[in-house]
């Protein structure tokens, strides 16, 4: 069941587009990350998403109904907690119980209890913050005190945008505690953008990658951005550091621009480098991740070789009694052929 169905989207800022999706649809109760460099469109997608921006053409469609901008339809039912999400000049329990006073039916007691909830999941003992002001929060807890504003409306929509940037990994860790619980208790549908790989490994369900404002694909992958170089053998090459190369095959538009692409299970990942057949390469890198999807059953690993993070699905051979782990050393393997091009 599609929750929503973004149709011909394009969304521009003073005449230069920033977004342009053809077609793009989230299901039900599903957990999305959305990936990319700065300046990718991943906030203006949520800002889309999230009924607080139009875009300037297209269509999306929420419950299979057609909304618009501050909608009473979404109202209430989805909610944006922004990179910048300020705090309102009061307490803390003001600041979350802010939102429910515009609900209707939302009694004292009621409103108490949601403020209550909503503290508890973030990890925000009541007796200890509720009276706080918002001037005498840490970064980290101000953080959680708006997600607990956004959780106490029990919305069917959470979009969260970088929600742990700039704060420490117990807020973080209580973060996506929060949105996970929100997820089994109300089914709420979590839509996410994170620079941080890991964290949103333990979150998301799939990934959806943007670049230069357009999809470039979901799933677990890899992408390697230009520019790139020719070897003597006739394929492109990227330096991810001084002694690794990344090389592909292929004839891109742009040598400059170029975005090589490779889906997790076309790689594969070794402890020892002389098992790589020919004629795969071969990518020495820490392991720093290993992530279970739960939709799958299958087990990502994700390898931090310079600036750049493989993405590598284990094979179910391996998943089930594995000697990987991280902080390890491992070699990521793929052939030079596997590559897709945007």
């Amino acid at each position: 069941m599609s929750l929503y169905e973004l149709k011909d989207i394009v969304h521009d800022y003073d005449g230069q587009p920033v977004l342009t999706i053809d077609e793009w649809t989230v299901s039900v109760d599903a957990v999305t990350g959305v990936v990319g460099p700065n300046g990718s469109g991943k906030s203006t997608l949520l800002s889309l998403l999230g009924f607080v921006a139009k875009p300037a053409r297209g269509e999306i469609r929420y419950q299979g109904r057609r909304a618009e901008t501050f909608a009473d339809s979404v109202r209430g039912k989805v909610a944006l907690l922004p990179q910048d999400a300020y705090l309102l000049k009061r307490s803390v329990y003001n600041n979350i119980a802010y939102g429910l006073r515009f609900k209707k039916h939302a009694g004292v007691d009621n409103v108490r209890l949601r403020v209550h909830e909503a503290m508890e999941m973030v990890g925000l003992e009541p007796e200890a913050f509720a009276r706080r002001p918002w001037f005498a929060l840490s970064g980290g807890e101000a953080r959680r005190v708006a997600l607990a504003a956004r959780l106490a409306l029990q919305p069917e929509v959470l979009l969260m945008d970088e929600p742990t940037a700039s704060v420490d990994a117990t807020s973080a860790r209580m973060i996506k505690a929060a949105a996970l619980h929100a997820r089994q208790q109300w089914g709420t549908t979590l839509i996410a953008t994170s620079h941080d790989a890991n964290w949103l490994a333990d979150i998301a369900d799939q990934l959806l990658h943007l670049f230069r404002g357009r999809i470039l694909g979901s799933g677990f992958q890899t992408l390697i951005f230009g520019p790139w170089q020719t070897n003597g053998d006739g394929l492109l090459t990227k330096a991810l550091q001084a002694d690794q190369v990344f090389e592909a095959h292929g004839h891109p538009s742009d040598m400059n621009t170029a975005v090589a692409a490779i889906a997790a299970d076309r790689m594969e990942l070794y402890l020892d480098p002389q098992r790589i057949p020919a004629p795969q390469r071969g990518l020495k890198g820490i392991l720093l991740h290993l992530n279970y999807e739960q939709s799958t059953g299958r087990v990502g690993a994700a390898v931090q070789v310079g600036d750049a993070m493989l993405n590598v699905y284990l094979p179910k051979s391996q998943a089930s009694h594995s000697s990987f782990a991280p902080g390890q050393q491992a070699w990521v393997a793929y052939d030079p052929r596997s590559i897709e091009w945007y």
